[in-house]
């Protein structure tokens, strides 16, 4: 696997990641994804029924899938052109690690303000997260009718991520397993298990 396609799926890993993290209800619905990273615009799909998350990514004209299922605390990215899937545990230690808004630093967003995106009404929040190990001024709008973040946007614009095209109602839960015919294989860049 490219170097590229590994940060890459990075990215979207983390911006699933970051979403799941900030869940407040039980909402359902699907979107269209735009995330912006390094000057590269990085097309998706996003599936949301209550705490499970699908996010279906385009790069390099390869499809990557990541599943977040924190009821059986794992994450499995899910690679369709070779019919496999890697597994990674979600344990509280690794949800430290990974999750760039813990309870805590929830806790420390300052609401600055509302505002309408893509016909939501949202409350906009300024925090400061961790990246690279150095501080990242980050806003983020999350949808008071959905309770996920629509819009995410870092100060300085190296990233962002808004969801369009969002359409409320029902998502079947198939779209959060993996197809049984897969593989599990083990790739350079999974995670080891934390503890």
């Amino acid at each position: 696997m490219r170097v590229w396609q590994r940060s890459l799926w990075g990215i979207a890993l983390g911006t699933v990641l970051l979403l799941a993290a900030s869940l407040v209800q039980a909402a359902e619905f699907t979107a269209t994804m735009v995330t912006k990273a390094g000057g590269v615009e990085i097309p998706g799909k996003i599936y949301v029924k209550e705490n499970k998350v699908r996010n279906e990514v385009q790069a390099g004209g390869q499809t990557s899938i990541h599943i977040l299922r924190p009821d059986k605390k794992v994450v499995w990215i899910i690679i369709p052109q070779q019919k496999a899937y890697v597994e990674m545990p979600i344990t509280h230690t690794a949800q430290q690690k990974m999750l760039p808004l813990t309870e805590d630093q929830k806790a420390k967003m300052k609401k600055v303000g509302t505002e309408t995106i893509n016909g939501y009404a949202c409350d906009k929040y300024e925090t400061t997260m961790s990246h690279q190990g150095k501080p990242m001024q980050v806003f983020t709008w999350v949808a008071t009718d959905l309770g996920v973040p629509i819009k995410i946007v870092s100060e300085d614009g190296s990233f962002s991520m808004e969801y369009k095209d969002i359409k409320p109602g029902q998502v079947a839960d198939s779209l959060f397993d993996v197809p049984q015919d897969y593989k599990k294989m083990q790739l350079p860049f999974a995670m080891p298990p934390s503890k």
